[in-house]
């Protein structure tokens, strides 16, 4: 969420209503010993609120102090703020201040160990494209991006409460300028802090503001709008610290109930308690595929066939032939490794579909790709 910074110069109104379309109004009324100053907050959810004046004429509060900072609790109507008194009854009196606020209640503790939930389907498989402090947008920025397609369900990662829904949009594309056209989810936590789903694709929501979520519940759709190079969800978690939004390296939950940061280029099941169990593809053994020698479906043509095993890409040759085959592959490897040394010679039986090795991604990359070619004779 945004701070919002609003300069206002008052003179001897009996009472005056500040930013009447924002969801804190800052107001002030006369009384017999100076002015009463109040706020409303509009939203359901709590707000703090800095006031600091720039002038203050025969007036001062009792404290002393010329800055005010004010948590306003969830749909509070004139919640008394501060007070200002008259100096000296017979001169007169003005004022001048400003006011920020945000989102959220300061003197919350915050949940560094909640365990939230990898926002897709249970039992899926994603890939992170860019993680904490990541090498590309995320300079700086916790946040994670996990690299769902275009109309891929999205799962709440904790409860909360929606407090911001923006879906309209269907205008994406690799430049800042975009940024505003993103769609999200925004979720309030009990702890204070604020959820992001971003991306969305257009109508992409399944929830409105102001609906209470659970934890696991789907709730919208990826998407690739706004600043995005492909789609993706972006998650990330955020509090207000000094009128600041800072944004925190949150842990989630693995199928080992096991409590971790997701690192970029790795992938990851995601669990959700209570679900049933899934096949884990964790342990690749090539021993256990090279033994392996399956009947081809083909009918005298030959080919290679790519399957996906965890993180792994496994690659074969179908060889629908009547008579045995020899042949060479040939990789191109972007940020790749090759479990055998290329180009890879092989020869493989008449009618058999044969495994001839695995690409598994570098950690260190952030984006990774091959090209394929062979010979054969």
């Amino acid at each position: 969420m945004k701070s919002f910074l609003f300069l206002l110069i008052y003179t001897f109104y009996s009472s005056f209503l500040l930013a009447q379309d924002k969801p804190i109004k800052i107001f002030y009324k006369k009384s017999d010993e100076g002015f009463v100053f109040y706020a409303n907050n509009n939203e359901s959810v709590p707000y703090t609120v800095k006031i600091d004046f720039q002038k203050m004429e025969n007036l001062s509060s009792s404290s002393g102090e010329k800055s005010f900072i004010r948590t306003i609790p969830a749909n509070a109507a004139s919640q008394e703020v501060l007070k200002l008194k008259k100096n000296e009854e017979t001169k007169g009196t003005s004022f001048d201040f400003n006011f920020l606020y945000n989102i959220g209640d300061p003197s919350l503790t915050i949940d560094e160990d909640y365990p939230y939930l990898l926002p897709y389907k249970h039992g899926k498989r994603v890939r992170i494209g860019q993680g904490n402090n990541g090498s590309g947008t995320h300079r700086g920025v916790n946040a994670i991006d996990f690299n769902l397609e275009i109309g891929d369900s999205i799962y709440a990662a904790r409860n909360g409460l929606v407090i911001e829904v923006s879906e309209d949009s269907n205008v994406g594309g690799n430049d800042p300028k975009f940024e505003k056209y993103g769609n999200f989810i925004k979720v309030y936590h009990d702890d204070g802090t604020v959820g992001s789903y971003v991306h969305l694709q257009k109508n992409g929501s399944l929830v409105e503001k102001g609906d209470k979520i659970e934890k696991g519940q789907f709730i919208g759709l990826s998407g690739n709008t706004g600043w995005s190079s492909g789609p993706h969800l972006h998650f990330m978690v955020a509090k207000n610290q000094n009128f600041k939004n800072i944004t925190l390296p949150i842990k989630f939950l693995n199928y080992k109930e096991e409590l971790f940061i997701p690192r970029e280029s790795n992938s990851y099941y995601a669990y959700h308690p209570e679900k049933p169990d899934f096949e884990v593809q964790d342990s690749f053994q090539e021993s256990q595929f090279e033994a392996e020698m399956k009947p081809s479906d083909l009918n005298n043509k030959i080919k290679f066939d790519t399957e996906n095993y965890g993180d792994y890409v496994l690659i074969y040759v179908n060889n629908g032939m009547n008579t045995e085959m020899r042949g060479i592959l040939k990789l191109e490897l972007k940020n790749l490794i090759s479990t055998k040394k290329l180009p890879y010679k092989f020869t493989v039986p008449a009618k058999t579909k044969m495994y001839l090795l695995a690409l598994s991604p570098d950690n260190s990359a952030d984006s990774f790709g091959y090209q394929l070619s062979g010979e054969f004779n």
